[in-house]
């Protein structure tokens, strides 16, 4: 028997993946639009470094790169945990466009700081939220190791939201949509 072709192979996950994704959503799914997300999150928060001006320049300058680089380490880990767990990340350009739930703008070079702070806490809920999705699907899969990884990465995510809205003089559950749902 002659072994399979890339293309065939590739072909196979994509499958794999399209029934998945329309049959019974996964944990590993999810994850593949958590990775869309910190894709985006990369270009992002580099968008909002190299382009961040006014009084909190110094400040949000470093806080940006920062932000950015832990993203990256988080990109890496919860790939890693994929592979690990036997599923196939999305790992072009392509698939993590196509998997994200945010958006950005070439425009946003030129908001205020303030905004770029708010909407780097939007694109943060929006990824716990997904996170939260993922958890609980590893823990009806009994995936205790991956359910750890990503209540790890939510409680990052918590952290992170409550700092930015604390340098813009907010609570840290201020204007949390998703956390207004959870007590209605």
């Amino acid at each position: 028997m002659s072994e399979k072709t890339p293309q065939e192979r590739l072909k196979e996950e994509q499958e794999y993946k399209d029934h998945v994704h329309h049959t019974k959503i996964n944990a590993a799914a999810i994850t593949d639009h958590l990775l869309g997300n910190i894709h985006t999150l990369h270009v992002k928060l580099h968008q909002y470094h190299w382009y961040v001006k006014g009084p909190h320049f110094f400040t949000l300058h470093e806080k940006f790169e920062e932000l950015y680089d832990d993203n990256e380490k988080w990109f890496d880990r919860l790939a890693e945990q994929l592979l690990v767990s036997g599923y196939k990340p999305a790992s072009t350009t392509k698939e993590l466009v196509e998997h994200s739930m945010l958006s950005e703008d070439p425009a946003d070079k030129y908001i205020k700081a303030e905004e770029m702070v708010d909407n780097i806490i939007d694109d943060f809920r929006e990824t716990r939220e997904l996170t939260i999705r993922a958890i609980h699907l590893a823990q009806e899969e009994e995936n205790v190791v991956f359910e750890d990884t990503l209540i790890e990465f939510k409680d990052d995510l918590d952290t992170k939201i409550w700092m930015l809205q604390a340098f813009l003089g907010k609570e840290a559950l201020e204007d949390d949509d998703y956390r207004d749902e959870e007590e209605d």
